[in-house]
């Protein structure tokens, strides 16, 4: 049943992309949001036919910027768009040591993977409160539990979500929202390839039992089923998607 519109940040990266393909296919249309502007009209030209462009608008948006998140959310009530389904995907890593760890890098991971959670959060949380549903789904990573070497920044900004996702599934629970978080592992697609080396898949794939990488497409396969009717009962829960790497007790 749509209920409204999905909302997606970082929509055209490998994750946001078959997001947003799973969920039109189902009918839901799409506001795909990303801060790469000067790539929005390309990526709509090569990834999406006719049809499947109907379906989706969208929205140059810097996720760190809450002016920027509020004029969004302006702009798509004025035109009547209800936002019923949050996909908070957007995400950055800052690797460095402990030691020469800078400032600015700090923050800017920090403001990507968590303000930019809360901002979306509370920009559209008001409205799904009204019409008694909404689905919202964050992700966070397994740096939150098992940290590589020198991810500082980004472990305690996916610590945060996982938090922050628990917090916000109690509070609107009662007005008939869920509020759930993807763990996703070693999933290979492009924009990956351009921030950690070769060598560390080679390494990586060694540990994952399944004995390869994901795709994209099994991430929205699950973030299908958090977005679905029969996800009703289901909120502040964490689902790993990650070939058998990681499994906590």
């Amino acid at each position: 049943m749509n209920r409204g519109h999905a909302l997606i940040t970082g929509a055209i990266g490998g994750l946001g992309t078959a997001m947003t393909k799973k969920l039109i296919a189902q009918g839901i249309p799409v506001i795909g949001c990303d801060r790469k502007a000067d790539q929005l009209d390309g990526w709509r030209e090569r990834e999406l036919n006719e049809e499947q462009s109907k379906m989706v608008t969208l929205f140059p948006l810097d996720v760190t910027k809450e002016e920027h998140v509020d004029a969004v959310a302006t702009e798509l009530g004025e035109r009547n768009i209800h936002i019923a389904y949050l996909i908070n995907n957007a995400g950055i890593q800052g690797p460095g040591k402990v030691w020469e760890q800078d400032t600015k890098t700090w923050d800017r991971v920090v403001k990507v993977n968590m303000y930019g959670t809360f901002f979306l959060s509370r920009a559209f949380s008001k409205q799904m409160v009204e019409a008694g549903f909404g689905r919202i789904l964050n992700f966070s990573s397994g740096a939150a539990y098992n940290p590589p070497r020198e991810w500082g920044s980004y472990a305690a900004a996916k610590a945060g979500v996982l938090g922050y996702t628990r917090s916000l599934a109690q509070d609107l629970a009662r007005y008939g929202i869920t509020v759930n978080v993807i763990v996703p592992g070693l999933i290979m697609h492009e924009g990956i390839r351009g921030v950690i080396p070769d060598k560390f898949f080679e390494n990586l794939e060694k540990e994952i039992p399944m004995r390869r990488p994901g795709r994209p497409e099994e991430i929205a396969e699950a973030a299908a089923f958090f977005m679905s009717e029969g996800s009703s009962f289901v909120t502040g829960q964490t689902m790993h998607v990650n070939g058998g790497m990681y499994m906590p007790a």
